[in-house]
């Protein structure tokens, strides 16, 4: 804006309020620049531009990278990793190692999640560093080093491949799930955090059980508990007639607690 210097008179400015006013502006100067970097990068995971940047959750764009990618990638001292890694929708991870060669070979761990941009990262475990991977083209995960970057040997692949035929909610599937778990009316009703899939209770297994400890566990009557479980998927018929769906038989409890809270509620803090 342009002022004359009539207009300067007319409104009477002293030197000092005119240099306070200028320091206010050159002072708020660096934060306008600093936002306007900040919106140019937060690209959620299926957006934009390759992004390897970890800026951002994608939140709901998590969801379709859940599923199973294994593949056998190179080991400096084995003849091998024969890597499975289970991303659930709940935000939770399973990583199984197999490292071909070694007398003591296996490993695993389990954690948190996340995505940012183009790029996958797993929360530390033990004393295993934080892992992070570059979603590919084709929805593979490459493995990135220590900077970021895409791990590089001559004539090696350390990408592994998903799984686009296994569905980790077909029946006989074996796995721990997470999700509220609700009693009322004789009726056991579980749904997963992060699909929101919804599963009945199957009587085998610990279903009895199940009921048991809601009972002491839930803070009112008819209300959702948070449940985490190891449990098979099968089917049964529904009451109301030959229609069958899709239930849990749940093979051990490992977590009850009366706040229905989910994983991704409460995400751990990444180290960055």
């Amino acid at each position: 804006m342009h002022l004359s210097r009539s207009g300067l008179r007319s409104r009477r400015y002293s030197p000092c309020s005119l240099r306070s006013t200028m320091l206010r502006l050159l002072s708020a100067a660096p934060l306008l620049i600093l936002l306007a970097a900040c919106q140019g990068r937060e690209q959620p995971y299926g957006t934009g531009p390759q992004n390897t940047a970890p800026d951002k959750d994608a939140g709901a764009a998590a969801l379709p990278l859940a599923g199973i990618y294994a593949d056998t990638v190179p080991c400096n001292d084995c003849q091998g990793i024969a890597t499975r890694l289970t991303l659930k929708p709940d935000s939770l991870y399973e990583l199984q190692e197999v490292y071909i060669g070694r007398p003591k070979p296996e490993n695993y761990r389990r954690g948190s999640w996340r995505v940012r941009g183009q790029v996958v990262t797993l929360e530390p475990s033990g004393n295993d560093p934080v892992r992070r991977y570059q979603v590919e083209p084709n929805q593979g995960l490459r493995l990135l080093d220590a900077d970021g970057k895409p791990m590089q040997t001559a004539g090696q692949d350390y990408t592994l491949q998903h799984l686009a035929a296994t569905d980790l909610s077909a029946t006989g599937t074996k796995r721990e799930f997470t999700g509220r778990y609700t009693y009322l009316a004789d009726a056991a009703v579980f749904v997963e955090c992060g699909s929101d899939k919804r599963y009945a209770i199957a009587p085998a297994g610990l279903g009895a059980q199940l009921e048991r400890q809601y009972g002491t566990t839930r803070k009112e009557a008819g209300k959702p508990v948070f449940l985490r479980v190891a449990a098979t998927v099968t089917s049964q018929g529904r009451m109301e007639g030959t229609v069958t769906e899709e239930a849990l038989q749940v093979d051990k409890i490992l977590e009850m607690k009366p706040d229905p809270i989910c994983p991704q509620d409460q995400k751990q803090a990444f180290l960055k």
